[in-house]
């Protein structure tokens, strides 16, 4: 045999025993149930969600579902059950020490790799829906994306993937709510809703608006300002214009409204009425200084373009 035939025989055996390798390895991470569920989680874990998607099973042109806002520290395999039917069921525990969950996935075979290594398939892709709103709200960031409901106070469903950790948080300029967590698990709707709190900003913004209101009323040089939330009246004549000023306020709350996506604004101001007034009976001068409460309600809507305030007349 010549030395090039060597060589050649040589480089044939490494190839096939690369081959061989490679098919071991291909047989390992395939033929059981097990490590077809183990590799679905580690991509998972991994943040890797277009594999996640292949190895769920869904199509190549499918959206991708949310995965795991968080850091999984366990990742096992709990326990392998067959049934008659040729499937399988594979229990695993996923997530943190305060969070874990045990998963439940059912697998089915599917055409085998190569015509002969085995393969295992999800016999249905390990995707749930979570169920995210706010109360008086129409935005929520979900795994941090933002997502749209139909109106305010309604919910969104969102596709994820099992058993990945849903956090679904409001974090904006005019409105925010606390963080909440869930972990999906497939077994039970997983929905959430959060409370919608006004942010300081928005609260600035209103009681600048409302102080302006309050100003533009004052330069009406009567007793009763049209439209104004304050006024006086008096049984004496007055002599000169009357004179208003702000003097305190406006003190507001913001609270939830009659409807969702609308706030209520209640509150009050101190004004501080002056005038010289004639007593009809006699004549006498005399000046008139005293302050007025003006008692303020109104509603505050969050629109595309900013917050939207509407000031209530006063009562009749």
């Amino acid at each position: 045999m010549t030395r090039e035939a060597v060589r050649w025989g040589g480089a044939a055996a490494a190839l096939l025993g690369l081959g061989a390798a490679s098919f071991a390895l291909a047989a390992i991470a395939t033929a059981t149930p097990e490590a077809h569920v183990l590799q679905y989680l580690d991509a998972l874990a991994d943040d890797d969600l277009v594999a996640a998607a292949r190895l769920a099973g869904l199509p190549s042109d499918a959206p991708l579902p949310l995965g795991d806002d968080g850091e999984p520290s366990i990742v096992r395999i709990i326990e392998r059950i067959d049934s008659a039917g040729g499937t399988a069921r594979v229990l695993a525990e996923y997530g943190t020490e305060q969070d874990a969950v045990t998963a439940v996935f059912t697998l089915e075979p599917g055409p085998a790799h190569l015509g002969i290594v085995p393969v295992w398939q999800f016999a249905r892709p390990p995707v749930t829906t979570a169920t995210v709103g706010v109360d008086q709200h129409d935005r929520v960031r979900v795994n941090g994306v933002l997502a749209q409901t139909p109106e305010a106070g309604e919910a969104v469903s969102l596709a994820v993937f099992v058993p990945s950790l849903v956090t679904a948080r409001v974090v904006e300029p005019h409105v925010q709510a606390a963080p909440v967590s869930r972990r999906v698990d497939g077994s039970t709707a997983t929905t959430i809703e959060l409370e919608a709190e006004t942010t300081a900003l928005l609260q600035r913004v209103v009681a600048l608006e409302v102080e302006q209101f309050l100003l533009d009323c004052t330069e009406q040089r009567v007793l009763l300002p049209t439209g104004c939330p304050f006024g006086r009246t008096v049984t004496e004549r007055v002599v000169d214009l009357p004179l208003w000023q702000l003097v305190a306020g406006p003190d507001l709350e913001i609270v939830p409204g009659h409807a969702p996506g609308r706030w209520s604004v209640i509150g009050e101001a101190e004004l501080r009425l002056t005038a010289q007034v004639q007593r009809l009976r006699d004549g006498r001068l005399s000046d008139l200084d005293e302050t007025v409460t003006a008692n303020l309600s109104g509603e505050v809507v969050l629109t595309p373009d900013g917050p939207e305030l509407t000031i209530y007349p006063p009562p009749d």
